[in-house]
């Protein structure tokens, strides 16, 4: 590695704990001089001595670097007790960032600059959307912690480590492909009450029946189906979603089809265009209706975020419909 590379890698971690301060300092920017832990500056020289630490390492022991950062660690509690004691603040936000920021420097140091980078801008983000993510929490109900939870769980935690291949008769239930299907419709469904509950229910209908059939027009008629079953008197905003999600799939296949093969296009493009129109304009007529229909209060409510039930029930039908296809080809 040449001189050139080392200082490259050096600014790279200067710029990283530079990006953290600067959010430090603008946050804590009405403290008194000498109030904070740490500032623009002191949060740059923190980047710049992992830097300086991680290119120590490379050229003599790597031992340096865990001794580096016990040091750095005791520093920066030592400093933070200190502060924290006469300014009655338990807040630890800036004791990890600066933690954080030495380890960007090491980062950049051992040449994984595009992962340290990223990291400063993720770890800035954080640190800068406070007020929004504690406002975001009180509003939060257990309900809802419960389902993102779930969420997670289904989609995080088993879908990565269910096996993609077939199983069974003639090989033809795939667990991976049907519970992606399972955290589809749970997707959608939670993603329709947020953006209903966000920015009202026929705009968060409308919202959810564009994206949701970008992912999946038979998931989402699935999901506002159901509602529709419970909800009689929102027929009308629930169908115009379940419209507008099976229109999205026309322009949908056209930009597969210019990723793919940029030559079909223009052969597609007028059905395609037909066929969306045809769709979309019932869409605006049921649209129209339900607002007619929401002056007298009959929109839809929607009380349980995740329809978990549903997916499931989809799962094993899906499951149903694969063997049954595969046995009628057969």
């Amino acid at each position: 590695m040449d001189d050139v590379e080392q200082l490259t890698r050096l600014g790279v971690a200067l710029a990283t704990g530079l990006l953290v301060g600067i959010e430090r300092g603008w946050r804590e920017r009405e403290t008194e001089e000498g109030g904070r832990v740490a500032g623009v500056r002191t949060y740059g020289l923190i980047g710049l001595l992992g830097g300086v630490v991680g290119i120590v390492g490379i050229h003599s022991q790597q031992a340096i670097l865990p001794t580096a950062f016990v040091a750095i660690t005791a520093v920066m509690i030592v400093a933070y007790a200190i502060t924290a004691k006469g300014a009655n603040d338990v807040g630890i936000t800036s004791l990890m960032a600066g933690l954080l920021t030495f380890g960007f420097g090491l980062l950049s140091a051992l040449g994984h600059i595009p992962i340290a980078v990223a990291a400063a801008v993720v770890t800035t983000l954080i640190l800068g959307v406070k007020p929004a993510l504690h406002g975001w929490l009180h509003k939060l109900t257990g309900p809802e912690l419960k389902a993102i939870i779930k969420l997670l769980l289904i989609s995080v935690v088993l879908l990565p480590v269910l096996p993609n291949q077939g199983f069974g008769p003639w090989e033809a239930l795939n667990p991976y492909t049907i519970w992606w299907m399972v955290v589809l419709v749970a997707s959608i469904s939670f993603a329709g009450y947020v953006a209903m509950k966000a920015v009202g229910e026929r705009k968060g209908a409308a919202v959810t029946g564009l994206f949701g059939g970008l992912a999946s027009s038979t998931a989402l008629t699935l999901h506002f189906s159901r509602m529709a079953h419970r909800q009689k008197l929102a027929t009308s905003l629930l169908g115009f979603a379940v419209l507008i999600a099976c229109g999205t799939m026309f322009p949908r296949i056209l930009l597969i089809t210019a990723a793919v093969n940029r030559s079909l296009v223009p052969e597609l493009l007028p059905p395609m265009i037909l066929m969306s129109v045809i769709v979309y304009l019932p869409s605006a007529l049921l649209w129209r209706r339900s607002d007619e229909r929401g002056n007298n209060g009959k929109s839809p409510t929607v009380q349980n975020p995740l329809e978990l039930k549903t997916a499931l029930r989809f799962g094993a039908l899906l499951a149903i419909v694969m063997l049954a296809a595969e046995a009628l080809e057969r």
